[in-house]
Formats: C-alpha cells, structure tokens, sequence
C-alpha cells in the first residue's frame, strides 16, 4: 500500500512540475535516488530544491504532507526547520558583529544575564559548540511545555555547571543557540524573531518560513511522522512544541526558502563574504584538533574536498522531520541542495545530497 502511494506521488508531482534548468536526464537521475529513499526508509512526504550559483534551477515535492487526507507534498509545504535553523541563527549573530553592535569574543554577560560559570564563555564559543554548556537529557528531547518568549526557555539548562572549559572540546547541543537568540535580542534592542523576519528571512526571500506555532493555523504545514520498526508502519510524530528552542531551529520553512538562504549567504546580499569565509572554516580546540563545525555551519577539514568542492551542510532531526541543507563551493561554482522530508529518524541525508550533487556537477558514478 505504502509503495502504491509513493508511486501515485510520483505521478501527481511530475503532472504539477513545469519548470526546470536542469536536463531531464538529470532530473530523472535524481529521481530514482529520492523514489528509491522514500520507498527504502518508508518516507511519507519529501521536497527538494537545486541551486547552481544564485539560480533555483529545480524544486519538487514527492508524496503526502498529510497521509490522513491524502494531501500532496507541494513546493509550498512547510516543513519543521529544525537545526537548520543554526545557521540562520548564527547568520544573524554575524550581521550583528559586522556592525560592531557585538564581538565574537565578548563574553556572554556583556549582552545577556546569565549565571556566571567556572569558566567564562564567549559568543564565538557558543556559536561553535565549544561553550561547555550540557546537551539534552532524555526527557528534554520532546517538549510539550509552551515558552511565551525564548529567554523562558533556559530555565531548562541556565543553573548547571559546564562539562568542559570552554574551547578545550567540542559537544553540540542546541542550548547554545537558544543563548544566542537572548544575546541578539539584548545587542540588537529588537525581538528575536522581529530581527529575524526583517533581517535574515525578507531579505534572503524566504517568504514561507515562520516561526512554528503549536496553537496557530499556518497554511501549508506538513504533519510529522515516525516509522515503528516493529509494526512496519508509518505512525504519528509525538507531540512537540519547539518553543524550547526556537533560536536553534524552531522555525516551519520550504527547501525553497532553505536554498534561497544559501545565495543569500554566499552571495553576499545578507553578510559580507568575508564573514561567510569566517562562519565555514573549521576551527581548533585548544589542543589543535578540528571539530568540524565552524560558526554555525558543519564543515570539513580543509583538504577534504568532494570532487575539488569545499562542502559545507547542516541537518535537521526533531520530532515529525529529517532534513538537510548542503552547499558545495567552488571558485567557479556554487551548488546549492536542500531536501525535506516529514519522517524522523530518517538516514544518510548528507550521503543523498553528495548523490544527487554528483549528478548535476556530470561526475559519472553508478547510482546505488
């Protein structure tokens, strides 16, 4: 039944598709890589969206935003953001340092009052997960409490003592991000999500992303699911409301919006390039080890290139979502590839995107 579907979206998105610079040799390729992803990993709905330097030069949807009433995945389905939201976050941040507003290197308590650690901790440790602060605990992963505003939300963690010295190691967690948003507030005298509606979002033409509202009605917006391995069904995502953690990814977007973001990133028209080249190079520990996540963005160290590209990517996994967004960049050429899907838990994102960037740069492999 699952594959019949899948097979009845393939259908549907082709019949709606008619726009694309891309060959349809290309687009055929990568849809045998999306058809046989959702088909392997049980995926109900996915969009994807291609750009080659500041061009959106492909976007689809395949399968069901809403499996209970048969509604198709468009390109104006909204999607849970979140960790991609990071980089958006962590974009604004660098808008912030570019007009002297803030430092890197300034201590948090300049900005913001938070309790005071063993340690101090800097807005460029935050930025790349070097701050010491602890990652969820078990209980914290799904939230169903509402936040009113973002500096609510760091009750969870604010008054734990740090697990590292800030700088002496690496541990992602999005509590980090849910500081900065108090920080941006506090530097820039404007409200998270006002700054960044007026200064990353419009800008960067995202046009259908917002802020993920549990109680409001937002047109488009994807249902979430889950695969149960045992029953070898689809079922519901568990309840969650992102208010926990909406400076780290608490937005509803498209891949259209996503890849929009990227140009606007590296083309200069949101931030400077000097201050992308600064966001996507992987830093050192103290101990001089990489970590491969630069400020805001993952990253790799400077001499592994896919195919002469430096790539640089953040995903996204929270409850009802699997994401991923992938640049590879290359003094000729920037490749843009986002891909959303409504299924957690769902594998080999980044790997997907290197397949699929493979078939628009003509490197000639055998697809899996």
């Amino acid at each position: 039944m699952y594959d019949r579907l899948i097979l009845i979206s393939f259908l549907f998105a082709n019949a709606l598709f008619c726009q694309a610079q891309l060959s349809k040799s290309k687009i055929d390729s990568i849809e045998k890589i999306i058809g046989r992803e959702m088909s392997g990993q049980h995926i109900p709905g996915l969009s994807i969206a291609i750009s080659i330097d500041t061009v959106i030069v492909w976007e689809n949807g395949y399968g069901f935003a809403d499996l209970e009433n048969f509604v198709p995945v468009t390109t104006s389905t909204k999607f849970r953001s979140a960790s991609i939201g990071k980089p958006m976050t962590a974009t604004a941040i660098m808008q912030l340092n570019e007009k002297g507003l803030l430092d890197l290197n300034d201590q948090v308590q300049k900005y913001y009052d938070f309790p005071l650690k063993k340690w101090p901790i800097t807005i460029q440790q935050l930025l790349m997960h070097q701050s010491g602060i602890r990652t969820y605990r078990d209980s914290e992963v799904v939230n169903t409490r509402h936040y009113n505003n973002i500096s609510d939300a760091l009750i969870i963690f604010k008054d734990d003592s740090l697990i590292f010295k800030p700088g002496a190691n690496y541990s992602y967690t999005s509590f980090n991000y849910n500081l900065l948003g108090c920080v941006l507030e506090k530097a820039a005298k404007m409200e998270y999500m006002t700054y960044m509606i007026n200064h990353v979002f419009k800008p960067a033409k995202m046009n259908n992303t917002v802020f993920d509202d549990c109680n409001s009605v937002i047109t488009n917006r994807a249902r979430g699911y889950r695969y149960d391995s045992t029953s070898n069904e689809i079922i519901n995502a568990r309840l969650h409301d992102p208010s926990d953690r909406v400076p780290a990814g608490g937005f509803l977007t498209t891949a259209n919006d996503l890849v929009s973001f990227s140009i606007s990133v590296y083309s200069g028209r949101i931030i400077r390039e000097k201050s992308f080249m600064q966001m996507i190079e992987n830093p050192k520990l103290s101990n001089g080890s990489f970590t491969s996540y630069g400020l805001g963005w993952g990253c790799y160290e400077p001499n592994d290139k896919f195919y002469g590209y430096t790539e640089i990517f953040h995903g996204g996994q929270t409850p009802g979502v699997s994401n991923m967004l992938t640049i590879f960049i290359s003094p000729a050429k920037k490749i843009s590839i986002a891909i959303m899907t409504n299924r957690e838990g769902m594998n080999r994102r980044g790997d997907i995107c290197e397949e699929i960037a493979k078939v628009v740069l003509d490197i000639k492999e055998e697809l899996k």
